[in-house]
């Protein structure tokens, strides 16, 4: 029954369906030390609704400043979930950080149909860390509508009430993770509160299917942080987002930026919105296959269920 209601949801309530995806990104994870000896640890949950049958859930890491991919299996029972208090350690085997896309391929789910609502599942992560004082954590949910080249889509995507003041605490990083098989440029705006550009086109590189984080490099109030992508292939996907963290009590914030786009960009691409409700490219196997082929596969690795 349930099945069969989902099912309709995605037929006569399209808004409804586009809560959940076969593919996801998780923009940044860690398993990795902090300032004031703390230890920063991304906890993973994933659920799968079906009720008749298990997905086998791809994930792939994708390591901050580029590098090798690890991809591995996980199986997933129906209604039920697969969860790690520390992904990077519990799947990976490994410390550092970087980038999670999180997907179901048909080629893992050979007795599953081969559409979007059969292998949909969902996803969220907690990156936290454990000092002395306690433990303090900022979710990161699956996410899988991103940037593309500004000059050709005119969206680019904001942050605001960002504080990165180091004589309060406050320290705010920026990062993104790049999907394409080309290096791109994350262009950043920033203002103040009031609207005032005090940062204005400062450029980063993403490297191509890869992970990467700065500083913000200006002190701000509760300002906001726009992010443009420039991409020469035109074919990239980017996550960008924000980290705030207290640097007093080790409590950090995390913001997915939203997207905005210009009313030309939204109402002459009829193709964009025939295929999604969301502006900004929604993603899908094909994106995430081109990490998924050039990873290193170190097969099915069980986690427990809670």
């Amino acid at each position: 029954m349930r099945k069969f209601a989902v099912a309709l949801l995605f037929t006569l309530a399209l808004p409804l369906a586009a809560q959940i995806n076969d593919t996801y990104i998780i923009p940044a994870s860690a398993n990795a030390p902090g300032l004031f000896n703390t230890r920063w640890m991304t906890q993973l949950s994933i659920f799968n609704p079906q009720l008749d049958y298990s997905l086998k859930v791809s994930v792939v890491y994708l390591p901050t400043d580029g590098g090798r991919a690890l991809e591995a299996l996980i199986t997933v029972p129906a209604n039920s979930v697969a969860f790690a208090d520390n992904a990077l350690s519990e799947i990976f085997n490994i410390s550092g950080s970087g980038a999670l896309i999180v997907a179901t391929f048909p080629e893992d789910n050979p007795g599953v149909p081969d559409n979007v609502i059969d292998r949909a599942f969902l996803v969220t992560t907690n990156t936290f860390n454990n000092s002395s004082a306690g433990t303090f954590g900022q979710t990161i949910p699956g996410t899988w509508t991103g940037l593309q080249d500004y000059s050709t889509d005119g969206i680019s995507a904001v942050a605001h009430g960002i504080r990165h003041i180091a004589k309060f605490g406050w320290r705010t990083n920026f990062g993104a993770v790049n999907l394409g098989s080309t290096s791109v440029t994350l262009r950043i705006n920033v203002y103040d509160a009031k609207g005032n550009s005090i940062i204005r086109n400062a450029t980063y590189p993403i490297r191509a299917q890869a992970h990467m984080q700065y500083q913000l490099p200006v002190e701000v109030d509760h300002g906001s942080v726009e992010f443009f992508v420039d991409d020469a292939s035109k074919q990239s996907v980017v996550f960008p987002y924000t980290s705030t963290i207290d640097q007093f009590s080790g409590d950090p914030t995390y913001q997915t930026p939203t997207l905005l786009a210009t009313a030309k960009s939204l109402f002459t691409a009829s193709q964009r919105m025939a295929a999604t409700t969301s502006i900004g490219k929604k993603i899908g196997n094909a994106e995430a296959r081109v990490a998924k082929e050039s990873a290193m596969r170190i097969g099915e690795v069980t986690l427990r269920a809670q």
